[in-house]
């Protein structure tokens, strides 16, 4: 099956923050990303999934602000939400997608091509682990100490935390 990347803000069909150019680009000046093989307007079918499989789980995430169209299958573009680059506390446009949302399904896609067979998205094999001899070497994890989710990938998860509900930037409104 051929993917084909759609990347129009606020549309009904979307399956992705960024194009297939704005993914290469990014590829083009991130270190020790020989995996990535692509160049230019296109990428490979395996490319294209990484990318989408990005999108779902960044798509999945609790931002702030409000959807700009009900019909719209992505979670950006969104009102009110308040832009952490811009020093008068200004709001993202109502018709872009942050560069942050962007850069980060590149390098999430380009985490998910990396892994290869690993299915990053699920949660790590060593969770909950307590104890585990193998041997006569044994070794003890912490549960506490694993991250899930988007904080195993900190470059991931830095470029979104401001973005997210509860990050510091919305305060919840209670009216009497």
């Amino acid at each position: 099956m051929t993917l084909t990347i759609t990347a129009t803000p606020g549309s009904a069909s979307a399956n992705s923050f960024l194009t297939e150019t704005e993914q290469n680009a990014y590829m083009a000046t991130r270190l020790n990303a020989s995996v990535w093989t692509s160049t230019g307007v296109t990428c490979t079918e395996t490319e294209k999934s990484a990318m989408i499989e990005a999108q779902r789980e960044l798509n999945a995430l609790c931002y702030v602000g409000l959807r700009v169209d009900t019909t719209q299958v992505l979670a950006w573009p969104r009102w009110w939400a308040p832009n952490p680059d811009d020093p008068t506390l200004g709001y993202y446009d109502s018709t872009v997608i942050p560069q942050r949302v962007k850069d980060a399904q590149a390098e999430l896609a380009f985490q998910f091509l990396k892994a290869g067979t690993t299915d990053v998205a699920s949660l790590p094999t060593t969770i909950g682990i307590i104890q585990k001899t193998i041997d006569v070497l044994s070794t003890t994890y912490s549960e506490y100490s694993q991250p899930t989710g988007l904080a195993r990938f900190p470059r991931v998860y830095n470029m979104v935390r401001p973005l997210l509900v509860g990050s510091g930037n919305s305060a919840s409104v209670l009216r009497g």
